[in-house]
């Protein structure tokens, strides 16, 4: 029951940001104008629309994003410039009024047309988009051209109204950061797995009085630094070794990659002590046994140790991916745009904190509840032991 409630869950997520992605469209600003009029090309250069909050000039970035009244000019020098306004968000005013705004030479007053927000958008209706037709004159030549805006809803004072309004606005860039993290410790667990195997074959290594000085020796580095790796990827936060790789050596040209690296390795020293409490687990007698039908170290290791420690491993194993998922979120440090860098780019849009982080907290919650939840499952299948052997990352 909880499993099939689960997909539900996802399927509804997916299939949500799926249609509101679909419905996003950028706009553009102006379209062209035909004339030959050098005046009349010249005002449409030229002209530039203003915000009612501090008269400032509306970018189209900002006309892409509106959210507060702004004024179109009346005229142009000599152009005389008429509009027309496609929308039932926004109303134009009939009658002209003189703005003061701020210009090279000073303080320049402008005849312009109020441009009123009737109404807000709701988050659930999305963006709306307007048109606005300018109609420039000059002497018995005329032009026209339209321009285009994006009235977007804004963010409701109530917490549970900030906490949707940030959820639905937002869910591609959740998504994206979502899925970026989901890769990194998936990733990054998997090469950290087959890395441990190296590192606890290394820790792991029976030094016998048969064999050379030289052998022994050898067998005694491989052993030290088996041990010095886990001690000192285990004995360092992760945010210290990626700002370390990244900023301190600088070896790598992209932050995604020296990411995956840290995580790698990082993962690899915990996997390591999780594979050899597994291996400590077997009976010895498995050993004997293995060299009593003529098995060498290496076959021992391989055919009998290794498989059953794994085996054993694995709910551990599992538990060190759930962690990755949540450790990720220090690989903000080096501008990887996971899942909580991400939420913090969009806290800092509206400067409501406490939203955006619930939100990611509710992610990142339902990310680590239903990859445990399928790893119980492939536990089950696999008939593992049912003992999870907690990491101490």
């Amino acid at each position: 029951m909880m499993n099939k409630l689960v997909k539900t869950i996802l399927t509804f997520v997916v299939a949500f940001a799926i249609i509101l992605t679909i419905g996003q469209n950028e706009t553009v600003l102006a379209s062209t104008i035909e004339t030959d009029s050098t005046e009349i090309l010249d005002a449409y250069d030229n002209i530039r629309f203003y915000s009612s909050y501090n008269y400032q000039t509306l970018t189209e970035d900002r006309l892409n994003q509106l959210i507060v009244d702004f004024y179109v000019p009346a005229s142009y020098g000599d152009v005389t410039i008429t509009w027309e306004l496609d929308s039932t968000y926004l109303s134009l005013s009939n009658h002209s009024e003189i703005i003061s705004v701020q210009s090279t030479t000073g303080l320049v007053d402008i005849e312009v047309y109020p441009v009123t927000i009737l109404q807000v958008p709701s988050i659930l209706h999305g963006d709306e988009t307007f048109e606005l037709v300018g109609h420039f004159t000059y002497l018995d030549e005329s032009a026209t051209t339209s321009y285009f805006g994006t009235l977007v809803p804004v963010i409701p004072d109530t917490f549970y109204g900030g906490v949707l309004y940030t959820f639905i606005r937002y869910i591609k860039l959740f998504l994206e950061g979502a899925a970026l993290t989901l890769g990194i410790s998936l990733v990054g667990t998997v090469i950290g797995f087959f890395l441990a195997l190296l590192i606890v074959s290394g820790k792991t290594l029976t030094i016998s009085d048969s064999e050379s000085k030289s052998v022994r020796i050898i067998k005694q580095i491989i052993q030290k630094l088996a041990s010095f790796y886990i001690v000192l990827f285990r004995g360092t936060p992760m945010i210290v070794q990626a700002s370390f790789f990244w900023y301190g050596l600088g070896l790598f040209g992209d932050a995604l990659a020296c990411g995956l690296f840290v995580v790698s390795l990082n993962t690899a020293a915990y996997i390591a002590e999780i594979i050899r409490g597994g291996i400590n687990s077997i009976d010895h007698g498995q050993t004997e046994a293995a060299k009593s039908l003529g098995m060498n170290k290496f076959q021992t290791m391989r055919y009998v140790i290794f498989p059953q420690a794994i085996k054993n491993s694995m709910p551990a194993i599992g538990n060190e991916f759930v962690i990755n998922i949540k450790d990720t979120a220090v690989l903000s440090v080096i501008g990887i745009f996971e899942l909580f860098n991400q939420t913090r780019k969009i806290a800092g849009m509206h400067y409501r904190q406490l939203e955006a982080y619930f939100v990611v907290a509710i992610i990142y919650l339902f990310l680590t509840y239903t990859v445990t939840s399928i790893l119980k499952q492939v536990e089950k299948r696999m008939d593992l032991p049912l003992k999870e052997l907690p990491s101490s990352n």
